[in-house]
Parts: structure tokens; C-alpha cells; sequence
């Protein structure tokens, strides 16, 4: 029998995988094909899991996952999988309401709620082509305005998540989602959500003469590029397990000490980049 859950991360850093749309000094994040949404891919985050376990237990992290690639070109086999990690809320900072002081708003999409709402197994009402949130009135972010009208209490349900927010996140975060979510087009959260990705300008000092500049000049500038801290996530994950009975319940409970808790993913974690708080809406062991 299949095994499909769910599970949310929230960036407590900027996340940064990179992807292959480099573009001279501008390092790219991974987008997906098909919506050019930025993503976590599952790989990324599997192999983090994976680390933290084998740190603390290798022989469970090779049940779990499977054993690497030996010398003799042998694999274990895997009894947990994690998948893509996708976007389904993203901060705008600098939103405005009615004119009045900046407020912190998430903001997402039809196709965003849509497709956690199929994961979720929860029945996906009707939204209007124009914007709707918690909280009406007309915000306004950069040079657009948008009138945001009250959504119905279908739509309230479906933009929850499947479950709670940690405690680690606290009380405050949960405040500020109660009231302070807006639901946009498609087209018009692409927008807004490349407006809401994170960059930095950074420079490589030249530490010679050697090159063309003298020692102590900038020698390279480039560009980041990453999905800001306050990111809501969800991702899919679940087990299968093997017919030799090696999986157990303490097995299942390293694993959720693992993602319920910290997890860094993604390049340049030596500025502190890629922390997420994880946590998952169903914890249940796969095995008696």
C-alpha cells in the first residue's frame, strides 16, 4: 500500500539551489520547468536529511535510504523517499495597506493552492480572477495596486496548511498568518514573487598583483539570487517499506527527529544561508 504524506518547511534564510540558468555574474536559483517557480528539489533535501542521520546513526541512514555507492558498484535500496519542495506562500515586506503603514503579507496563487489542496486530498473551491485575502482593502507594492476583496470561508479552509505551526515558530507567526494572506492570479503573483526574491551583490577581493588589477581591488562581482526567510513550503514524502522487516519504529523516530526540526539545503552555507524549520501533518510510524 502506497504511503503519501505531507510535510512544510518555513526559511528561516534565504535558500539558495542553484540552477543552470547562469547567466554571466548572476547565479541563478533552480525554477521548475513548466511555471519557472523557484523550488527546493527533493534531491537537495533528501541528501540533507540523509547527512543529519548518518551523523547520528549510519547504519540508520543506510536503512532508510539505502546504502551509497560502493567500490563494487552496489546500491541499497531506499524505504523513504522525499520529494520537490514547491513554493505556497511568499513574504511581501514592502506591501502597504489602504495608504496607510507597510504590513507583512504571504501571498500566492490559484495553481499554488490548487496543487497543495490535491496533495492535501481536500477539495479545491472556486477562486475569482481578481485577488482575495484575509484581510480587504487595496495594497500596494512597487508601482502596482491591488484590490484585494474578503475571501469566502471555503477559500479561508483550502489556504490553510494541514496542520499547525511548530512551537519553535511561535505564537506571532501564527498570528500574522491568521490575517494576512491575499490569493492572486497566476500571472500576477509571478510578478509579485520576482519582486520578493532575495539578492546580493557580492565582490572577490584580489589578494596579488598577479591579474589586472592591483592587490586589494575587486576582481569578481556577482550577483545571488534567492528565495527570501519567511518562505512557506510544502513538500510530499512517505515511506516503502522492504519485505525483510528492517524498518522499525526507532528507525521512523530518527527520522522524525530530523524533520521536524532544523534542516539546512541549498550553497553557501558558510554565510548562514538554507536553515528551514521543518515539520510534517502526519507523524504515524509505517511499521507496528
Amino acid at each position: 500500500m502506497f504511503d503519501f504524506r505531507l510535510g512544510y518547511l518555513y526559511s528561516l534564510a534565504p535558500i539558495h539551489c542553484g540552477g543552470e540558468g547562469d547567466l554571466g555574474n548572476i547565479l541563478d536559483i533552480v525554477r521548475e520547468a513548466h511555471t519557472d517557480f523557484p523550488y527546493i528539489p527533493g534531491s537537495s533535501l533528501r541528501g540533507s536529511i540523509r547527512n543529519e542521520l548518518a551523523v547520528l546513526d549510519f547504519s540508520a541512514a543506510d536503512t532508510l535510504f539505502g546504502k551509497e555507492l560502493s567500490g563494487e558498484g552496489q546500491m541499497g535500496v531506499h524505504q523513504v523517499w522525499f520529494g520537490d519542495a514547491r513554493l505556497l506562500w511568499v513574504p511581501m515586506r514592502t506591501m502597504s495597506l489602504n495608504g496607510q503603514q507597510d504590513v507583512f503579507t504571504w501571498v500566492s496563487c490559484h495553481s499554488l493552492i490548487r496543487d497543495h489542496a490535491i496533495c492535501a486530498q481536500t477539495t479545491y473551491p472556486s477562486f475569482p480572477n481578481h485577488a482575495v485575502g484575509t484581510r480587504s482593502g487595496t495594497f500596494i507594492v512597487a508601482d502596482a495596486q491591488i484590490n484585494v476583496s474578503s475571501m469566502n470561508d471555503d477559500q479561508k479552509k483550502i489556504c490553510n496548511l494541514a496542520t499547525k505551526f511548530p512551537e519553535r515558530l511561535g505564537k506571532a507567526v501564527q498570528q500574522t498568518w491568521q490575517d494576512n494572506r491575499v490569493v492572486l492570479s497566476d500571472s500576477d503573483f509571478y510578478t509579485l514573487m520576482e519582486h520578493s526574491l532575495w539578492t546580493q551583490i557580492r565582490n572577490k577581493i584580489q589578494d596579488s598583483d598577479d591579474g589586472a588589477n592591483r592587490e586589494g581591488s575587486a576582481e569578481v562581482f556577482w550577483t545571488d539570487i534567492c528565495i527570501p526567510r519567511d518562505t512557506v513550503f510544502y513538500f510530499s514524502w512517505g515511506y516503502n517499506p522492504l519485505q525483510n522487516n528492517s524498518l522499525t519504529q526507532q528507525h521512523h523516530q530518527q527520522l522524525l527527529d530530523i524533520i521536524q526540526g532544523l534542516i539546512q539545503v541549498g550553497g553557501q552555507a558558510n554565510v548562514g544561508r538554507g536553515w528551514l524549520q521543518a515539520w510534517v501533518a502526519k507523524d504515524a510510524s509505517p511499521v507496528q
